[in-house]
């Protein structure tokens, strides 16, 4: 795979993932989603690891407030473990 190409990916997999302006956590998943843009291909699994935590907390918080948008989030946390994992950035 290319490095636009994960740059891409992982960009758009948090794209999936942001919450609404304003709301708890959208400015973390805006950050992180520039980092990712702007970072060295070898950053890449560290910055990976960092939205599957995010996501987790992302997750957990719209469950517990009955988010319509857990499913949402739910899918985009999939996907993104999926993408790590077949990257290889996710550990044995």
């Amino acid at each position: 795979m290319t490095q636009q190409y994960l740059i891409g990916q992982l960009s758009a997999l948090l794209n999936e993932l942001q919450p609404p302006t304003g709301a708890r956590l959208a400015d973390a998943v805006c950050e992180l989603r520039r980092e990712v843009e702007r970072c060295p291909l070898r950053t890449l699994p560290k910055l990976a690891h960092e939205a599957m935590d995010l996501t987790d907390v992302i997750c957990w918080d719209a469950l517990e407030r009955g988010d319509a948008d857990f499913g949402r989030y739910a899918r985009a946390a999939a996907a993104l473990g999926e993408f790590a994992d077949n990257a290889g950035w996710m550990p044995e």
